[in-house]
């Protein structure tokens, strides 16, 4: 949102909406107007108890048109409607109470760039989605969710988690930053329990940034929709930890180890490693030359002062850059925590 300090208060709307129990993104687009208005179509499910459209823009002078399924715009004193409406210089807020179920529609207009979110309290509502590969001890293997972004060369596996109890179908797509469908998807139902369905699938991975869906109708036969917020993309390199630990004591030291491949075309990497409590003490190398194919190893010392509260816990984030060819980034977090011994440990 694009906020003057005097509509500070006024975001707030937005803040209590979202913070909301059981809150589900029902749309997410951004886009540029390109000289025409837009008319974006959001079906509204018979189990929504209230849903929320926030719209804004980064120039003045744009509107938001809300279409209920019955006909006619939505405002503060819409007949039928108990509507709350924010308006800002550069975007509104609308919340519905009890909404009609059926195919609303948000007609916008205007220049510039443009976001359009509704989100609805809901019985309906994805969990989770997130790429997976197998992985696990032996007798104790699994899926386990990938460190970055998905990347390119191959099928990757998609795993989701839907809340489904008021569902009756269920159909995946992958969508791009309008809102767009880019293909539906084969996912395949693992488990029978419908309040923490899971569903697992081999995707082919688009070229854009897209998000995941899912389409469907809710048990009153009326048609419902939702977005994961995340917004995904392939890349052309890979991040891999390689590591043996996941505590360190205060006053001792540790070194891990990333692998960096890339899957395309040679390129030069930048290296940068991060963590909130600074115990990252060297990165080595800070730059990587690879070619098509290739692999690196970048080395990170860590060092925990003599101190350091037990407890105390620690993400190191790795990301490699493209700063030479095709531009292109992946990342891992590596956790660990600060054990209650006091040892002096030798690298």
């Amino acid at each position: 949102m694009f906020l003057q300090r005097s509509e500070a208060t006024k975001a707030f709307h937005l803040v209590r909406e979202s913070t909301r129990d059981n809150v589900a993104t029902v749309l997410w687009a951004t886009g540029t107007f390109e000289g025409q208005p837009k008319n974006v179509r959001i079906p509204v499910d018979s189990v929504t108890k209230r849903i929320t459209f926030a719209f804004s823009v980064d120039t003045k002078g744009n509107e938001l048109k809300l279409i209920q399924p019955s006909g006619g715009a939505i405002t503060e004193g819409t007949a039928g409607a108990e509507a709350e409406v924010t308006e800002l210089n550069c975007g509104r807020i609308i919340t519905v109470s009890s909404p009609q179920a059926g195919a609303w529609r948000a007609e916008i207009t205007g220049t510039g760039r443009y976001w359009l979110r509704a989100q609805a309290q809901s019985d309906i509502f994805l969990v989770s989605a997130e790429f997976v590969k197998e992985g696990g001890r032996p007798g104790h293997e699994g899926l386990f969710r990938i460190q970055g972004q998905p990347v390119t060369g191959s099928q990757a596996v998609l795993q989701v988690n839907l809340f489904a109890s008021a569902t009756e179908t269920s159909e995946f797509y992958l969508v791009t930053e309008e809102g767009q469908p880019i293909q539906k998807l084969q996912m395949h139902a693992v488990n029978s329990d419908r309040q923490a369905l899971e569903f697992v699938g081999s995707i082919d991975l688009p070229t854009v940034p897209f998000r995941v869906a899912v389409k469907g109708s809710d048990l009153n036969g009326k048609p419902y929709q939702r977005f994961f917020s995340n917004l995904f993309h392939a890349e052309s390199v890979e991040v891999s930890p390689r590591l043996d630990f996941d505590e360190l004591s205060p006053g001792s030291s540790k070194q891990l180890a990333f692998t960096v491949q890339n899957l395309a075309i040679p390129r030069t990497f930048r290296i940068t490693v991060t963590d909130a409590h600074q115990f990252v003490a060297k990165v080595e190398p800070t730059e990587l030359a690879l070619g098509a194919g290739e692999s690196g190893t970048v080395r990170v010392d860590l060092i925990v002062p003599v101190g350091t509260a037990p407890g105390v816990g620690d993400n190191v984030v790795f990301v490699a850059s493209s700063v030479v060819g095709p531009a292109t980034s992946n990342s891992s977090i590596v956790h660990f925590s600060v054990s209650s011994a006091t040892t002096q440990n030798p690298r």
